[in-house]
């Protein structure tokens, strides 16, 4: 599932994983509400979850889907200047990775393959600048 506020985010996410055939079905979002109820009736394998969105933000949202599955697989899109917004995402509300704005394909898929074939979990107290400029290296 893929739950952002931006139609173009949701449709760059989508056709990122078509290209590199990463997964079949396709579930949007528009808000923390909206990624509640298609989680709840969908299940999806991996949720990409934008932190900032009206309504419901993503943290809150990811506090909710993890209380309904504690296995649910998140990662958040955020952009590089949220670095604090990011740590909570991954302490508050279990976030397994994240992606940043602007990404690459490759960072996306990267992350998502991830999840599906090991299910892997980035667990920290605190993310390191290190593991941000491996990203921000990561997308060239």
């Amino acid at each position: 599932m893929i739950a952002d506020d931006s139609e173009a985010f949701r449709a760059k996410i989508k056709t990122i994983l078509k290209d590199a055939k990463v997964g079949f079905y396709y579930y949007e979002a528009i808000d923390g509400n909206e990624a509640i109820s298609q989680y709840v009736e969908n299940k999806p394998d991996v949720v990409v979850m934008d932190i900032m969105m009206p309504k419901k933000g993503g943290i809150e949202a990811m506090i909710e889907i993890k209380k309904y599955d504690p296995e649910a697989k998140i990662v958040v899109a955020s952009t590089r200047d949220n670095k604090d917004i990011i740590d909570e995402a991954i302490k508050s509300g279990g976030a397994a990775d994240y992606v940043i704005k602007p990404f690459t394909a490759s960072s996306v898929v990267g992350a998502i393959s991830k999840q599906l074939l090991l299910g892997k979990k980035y667990v920290t107290k605190k993310t390191s600048k290190r593991r941000h400029r491996e990203f921000a290296l990561q997308m060239g």
